[in-house]
């Protein structure tokens, strides 16, 4: 039974190994080729050695950056959609408009009243698994008597979130 397991284990692991080798083949031989090139210029130091160098660190580097921007910590803007609609995440611009006007909500359809009101913005990652209202972190400013915190989504689309007094 073990001596099975452990023939299985093999097999698969020669598989994989196989499927690594077939698919990224051209990247392995050409860090290979530079490796060993970079090395026999130190040895020798001959001129012979640079175009290898470089033709080899040339492909090393497309296809580090080409799975870098695949496989990133830092998605890049198509990876980012994906991972919204899978997740509970979503940039949001947050809007803080400071008044001294307790009926802002009764105008603030109004854009020119809007405007004129004090709006400070930013960019924010809101967790729709979480209070929204936790979120967002009120900013006292003593000149005016009341906060109220506005969200607008990338479609332009603006909800109310809460009053501060």
């Amino acid at each position: 039974m073990e001596k099975e397991q452990i023939e299985e284990i093999k097999e698969t692991a020669v598989r994989n190994i196989k499927g690594l080798l077939e698919e990224h083949w051209l990247p392995i031989v050409a860090f290979v080729v530079l490796i060993v090139s970079c090395q026999l210029f130190n040895w020798t130091h001959s001129g012979f050695f640079y175009p290898i160098m470089f033709i080899s660190g040339w492909i090393v580097v497309m296809f580090a950056l080409k799975y870098k921007s695949e496989n990133s910590i830092f998605p890049s803007k198509k990876s980012t959609k994906n991972m919204q609609q899978d997740s509970s995440y979503e940039m949001y611009t947050v809007l803080r408009v400071y008044t001294n006007d307790p009926n802002f909500q009764e105008y603030m359809q109004n854009q020119e009243y809007f405007h004129s009101q004090h709006v400070q913005m930013e960019n924010r990652v809101i967790d729709h698994s979480q209070d929204i209202e936790s979120q967002i972190m009120f900013i006292r400013k003593s000149e005016f008597a009341f906060c109220y915190h506005l969200l607008m989504d990338r479609k332009n689309e603006m909800y109310f979130i809460g009053e501060y007094v």
